[in-house]
C-alpha cells in the first residue's frame, strides 16, 4: 500500500503515530470511488452509469471524499496495527487529516494500548486460610437480637404509683423481651431453642465461610498486583476511579439517609480531610485494579481459561431465576446496556482467581 509511518511512545501505554500516503494512492482511490458513484448517480439528461467525470465531479465530490477518507482511514489504521503488533484499547484519536490529489494523504492518530509486561510465578502461591469457628457469644447475639426484635410493649405492673395514670395520658408501657426458650424457638417456627441455635450456627457458619473464601482469593490477587511494576492506560485507571467513587458516595448516601432515620436533627457529613482520603484511596484502588485486570487476562491467554457460550446462557437463567424474569428479557437488557461482555469477563476473571487457589499452598 507504500504507507509511510512514524510511532511515537509515551508513557502510560500511550502511543502517537504519523500516516503518510503518496498522491498516485489516492488518485487511485478517488478513480474507484467516482466509478462506484457513476453506476448510481442520478442527474437529468444522463442516465446513470453515462454521467461524464467532470459533472461527477461537480455533483458529488463532498461524497467522494467522504468516501475516500472512510475507505483509507481503517485500511492504513489496520495497516499500521498489524505492521507494528499493536494491541490497542479503545478507538483511536485521529487529528490533522489531509487529503489532496496532488499532496497525498495523511493525519496523526493517538491510542492507548496493552500493557507489555512479563507474569510473575501464579503457581504455588502462599496463602493462610482465616478461622471459620463459629463463636458461641456470636450465636448469643444472634438470640438476642431476635428477643430485641419481637419484645412487646406492656403496661407497667405500678402504673397505679405513676402520676401520669388516670389523667388522660394513658397507661405507661414497658418494653418486655420474651424468654429464650422452646416456646419462644416454636413462636420462630423451630421445633426447639437447640434448633435455633443450630440453625443460627450454620448460617454463621455459611457466613465466616464465604468471607474465609473471600479472603484467598484477596491474598492471591494482592500477591500478583504487589510490584507489578508496569504502565498501564490512563484512561482505563480514570474510568475505573469514576465508577469506584459512584459507589462509595451511594453508600454515604445511604448512610446519610439512615442517619437521618435515627436523629433527623443529625447532620452526616464527610470533612474535608475524609474527602481527601477518599480520593487518594480511590486513585491507589483503581490502579490496583485496572493492574490486576491485566494480570488475570494475561494467565487467562497463558492457560486457555475461557467462558463457554454454555456458562454464559447458565449464568443468565440463575440471574432471571432471581429476577423474577425471562431468560430473554435479562439477555436483553444486558445486550443493550453492554452488559453480556462484561458479565462473560467477570466470570472469566473468577475463573482464573479459582484456577490460582487451585494451584495455591493454602495454610491454616
Amino acid at each position: 500500500m507504500n504507507i509511510k509511518s512514524s510511532i511515537k511512545k509515551h508513557k502510560n501505554c500511550k502511543k502517537t503515530f504519523e500516516v503518510k500516503l503518496p498522491a498516485e494512492r489516492v488518485k487511485d482511490e478517488f478513480e474507484k470511488v467516482y466509478e462506484s458513484i457513476k453506476k448510481v448517480a442520478s442527474i437529468p439528461g444522463y442516465r446513470a452509469g453515462k454521467v461524464p467525470r467532470d459533472l461527477l465531479e461537480q455533483h458529488y465530490s463532498k461524497t467522494a471524499r467522504e468516501e475516500v477518507l472512510k475507505n483509507l482511514v481503517p485500511e492504513t489504521y489496520g495497516n499500521i496495527l498489524e505492521e507494528h503488533k499493536l494491541d490497542p484499547i479503545g478507538y483511536p484519536d485521529i487529528t490533522d487529516v489531509k487529503l489532496d490529489l496532488n499532496e497525498g494523504f495523511s493525519y496523526k492518530a493517538s491510542i492507548e494500548t496493552k500493557p507489555e509486561f512479563s507474569l510473575k510465578s501464579y503457581k504455588g502461591l502462599k496463602v493462610k486460610r482465616k478461622a471459620k469457628e463459629v463463636k458461641e457469644e456470636d450465636i448469643q447475639k444472634n438470640l438476642e437480637s431476635l428477643r430485641e426484635a419481637h419484645a412487646q410493649n406492656v403496661p407497667k405492673k405500678d402504673s397505679e404509683a405513676s402520676p401520669f395514670v388516670n389523667k388522660g395520658l394513658g397507661e405507661e408501657k414497658e418494653k418486655v423481651l420474651p424468654k429464650l426458650d422452646n416456646e419462644f424457638a416454636k413462636d420462630m417456627g423451630f421445633e426447639s431453642l437447640d434448633k435455633l441455635k443450630e440453625v443460627i450456627r450454620q448460617n454463621l457458619k455459611a457466613v465466616l465461610e464465604e468471607a474465609s473464601h473471600a479472603d484467598l482469593e484477596m491474598q492471591v490477587i494482592n500477591q500478583m498486583v504487589d510490584g507489578a511494576n508496569f504502565e498501564i492506560p490512563e484512561s482505563l485507571v480514570n474510568s475505573e476511579k469514576k465508577r469506584l467513587l459512584k459507589d462509595a458516595n451511594m453508600r454515604i448516601e445511604y448512610m446519610q439517609a439512615m442517619q437521618k432515620q435515627q436523629d433527623p436533627d443529625k447532620k452526616f457529613t464527610l470533612s474535608d480531610k475524609d474527602k481527601k482520603e477518599l480520593e487518594e484511596n480511590t486513585s491507589i484502588q483503581a490502579v490496583r485494579q485496572v493492574k490486576a485486570f491485566f494480570i488475570l487476562d494475561k494467565i487467562a491467554r497463558a492457560e486457555k481459561i475461557y467462558i463457554k457460550e454454555e456458562d454464559l446462557e447458565k449464568r443468565i437463567e440463575e440471574m432471571a431465576a432471581q429476577y423474577k424474569k425471562t431468560k430473554k428479557e435479562v439477555r436483553k437488557y444486558m445486550e443493550k446496556n453492554h452488559g453480556l461482555d462484561e458479565l462473560a469477563l467477570n466470570m472469566r476473571n473468577a475463573k482464573v482467581i479459582q484456577f490460582l487457589l487451585g494451584e495455591a499452598k493454602i495454610s491454616s
